[in-house]
């Protein structure tokens, strides 16, 4: 088996990282796919993979790669973060805030606490994903497409 030391881990999925930020999903795909085979101890590229179906509406997905992540580390606050965010955006509010609350609590300081206190401010002042410009498009190429899956099968 091939082993990835954590420098070169970190190297990569920031590599993955700027591969969905270019929305090249495909790509950054495969790279945190062969993380996961690489490092199969650690959740973070499971998480990173996660971010690339939430990134293409995939929140169903998402959600379910960041459950998986959480089983491999009940305390990985980016999981308990991130799939705070896509089941808000899935529109399950209860749930979201509660897995947000969570990441709160484990990490006061960190990234992934930051970034679920901010996601908290924002639905307690009536933030809510339809107000981002293209959630609605997105969510209507989604079930398209799935609709077309369908049809096919």
């Amino acid at each position: 088996m091939v082993t990835i030391e954590r420098e070169h881990l970190g190297l990569m999925m920031e590599a993955g990282y700027i591969l969905v930020g270019m929305q090249r999903f495909k790509e950054a795909r495969e790279v945190f796919e062969g993380l996961i085979a690489m490092a199969p101890e650690s959740e973070l590229p499971l998480v990173a993979l996660a971010s690339v179906d939430f990134c293409q509406g995939k929140f169903t997905e998402a959600c379910r790669r960041y459950k998986k992540a959480l089983q491999m580390n009940p305390t990985s606050m980016f999981a308990k973060a991130y799939l705070g965010e896509a089941l808000f955006f899935m529109g399950k509010r209860t749930e979201a805030i509660a897995a947000l609350k969570e990441a709160t609590v484990g990490d006061t300081e960190g990234k992934a606490a930051a970034f679920a206190k901010a996601l908290l401010d924002a639905v307690e002042q009536g933030f809510t994903p339809s107000m981002l410009a293209g959630v609605d498009d997105l969510k209507q190429y989604q079930a398209r497409i799935a609709k077309e899956k369908d049809h096919v099968h």
